[in-house]
Parts: structure tokens; sequence; C-alpha cells
């Protein structure tokens, strides 16, 4: 029997490159098989970097070079085959324009804006303003008018931030993915049992949501390319 919805569980983080390709090739096959209606979106928190200051903002090519030891000719390099490859799918990387920051109160604002249905929204807005406008959101206030411009309440997003609230929710993700084994961002859990590593080929994409929505074999794809991992490395 077809499967009536399929539910897509989605372990990233706002600034991974290839998370936000690879929600741009689910988007795609979602809407390639005419499956809007059918499919169920789950964000889930991971943190590239946890122990990065939470009062600091970094420019990002700075950052992989100097704490992840890349070279800075390799590290524009690699931001010029990301910020063309991005252009395929509507994204506009502005790479020199990217602050790293700890995503950790980012991540709670996203959990909190599951219960108003804008989690998606709120995700998007987020990669674009690190992604491409290169949006400080170390500042509070910038955390806040990201939440408001996707129709959220800027008093209670300041209400969370002064608090722990939605703290738990973040680690309890985070807990999750070790116990997936999960090295790498993004990872695609579709109906508890087809897992999509990575930014992959379009195609996986398609294939993946095709066989779910049929009930036909899952899909089994591993690590591989289109994925950023803790250390740093995007490949």
């Amino acid at each position: 029997m077809p499967n009536e919805t399929v539910k897509i569980e989605i372990w990233s983080d706002i600034v991974c490159p290839f998370c936000f390709v690879g929600k741009r090739k689910l988007e795609q096959a979602i809407k390639n098989q005419n499956a809007e209606d059918k499919v169920e979106i789950i964000w889930h928190s991971f943190q590239l970097d946890p122990d990065f200051p939470a009062d600091k903002a970094y420019p990002s090519a700075q950052y992989l070079s100097e704490r992840k030891g890349y070279p800075i000719d390799q590290v524009k390099a690699m931001s010029n085959q990301l910020a063309e490859n991005g252009k395929g799918y509507g994204i506009d990387f502005q790479f020199d324009k990217a602050l790293i920051f700890n995503t950790f109160n980012a991540h709670r604002l996203i959990q909190w804006s599951k219960t108003e249905n804008k989690s998606d929204a709120l995700k998007e807005a987020l990669m674009v303003a690190y992604f491409t406008d290169g949006t400080n959101l170390t500042k509070e206030e910038n955390l806040l008018a990201v939440a408001k411009s996707v129709g959220l309440s800027a008093e209670k997003a300041k209400s969370i931030l002064a608090s722990e609230e939605y703290s738990e929710e973040v680690r309890m993700d985070i807990y999750q993915a070790q116990q997936l084994s999960i090295r790498g961002v993004p990872y695609f859990l579709i109906n508890e049992k087809t897992i999509i590593s990575g930014a992959q080929a379009d195609e996986v994409f398609e294939n993946a949501i095709k066989a779910e929505l049929s009930a036909a074999k899952p899909l089994i794809e591993t690590l591989g390319e289109g994925v950023c991992l803790p250390n740093g490395a995007c490949k």
C-alpha cells in the first residue's frame, strides 16, 4: 500500500552550506512529485561547533583557516565552488560576508517555532541571514528581527532567549544524533528507515520520495558527498 504521508526528519546546522543546498534539493524533489501536502518535515538541531564562544562572531573564511587549519586559498576555492553550486538552487552564498557564530540560541528558537508551525520558514530565514546577508546572529536584536520576519512574536522570542526554554530539546536532538551515529550534516531520515546523508545528487532525493510515496523498497544512502563535518570540512 502506498504511504499517505511521508515523515522526513532532518538534522542540520544553520552555518552548514550543504545543509542549505540539501534543503533545496529536498524541496525540489517534493515539488516534482507533487507531494507538498503529503510530506511532514521535522527539523532537528545539530551543532558543528558547539564550543564556539557564544558572544563572538567571526568571518567564516578566517574561522576555517585559523581555527580549523585550512590554507586560506583552499578555503576561498571551496567557497567559490559552493557559491557556484548554490546558484543552481536559488541560493546566494556570500561567504565573504558570513559571520560564524554559536548556533545554540538559534536552534532554541527553531525548536520553539515548531509549536507555531513556522520551523521551516525560520530555518530558511536564518540561513539567508547568515549566508546571504552576513547578519551578526550573536546579537539578540538580529535574531529577534529574523523571527519577526517570518511572523513569530519578537516578544516571545526575547523571553525565550532570556531563559533556558527549549535548551533541553536542542540537547535531546544532539543526543539522538549521537545515537544514530550521525557523523555529518545534513542527515535525512525518511519514514524512520530511508537515510540520505549529505546533499547528494538530485535523483537520490527524487528516488527516495518516489519510493516512500509508492511504498517501494527504501533507498539507503550512506555518508557521501555534500556533507559538512564537525571538524569544519565541507566536501
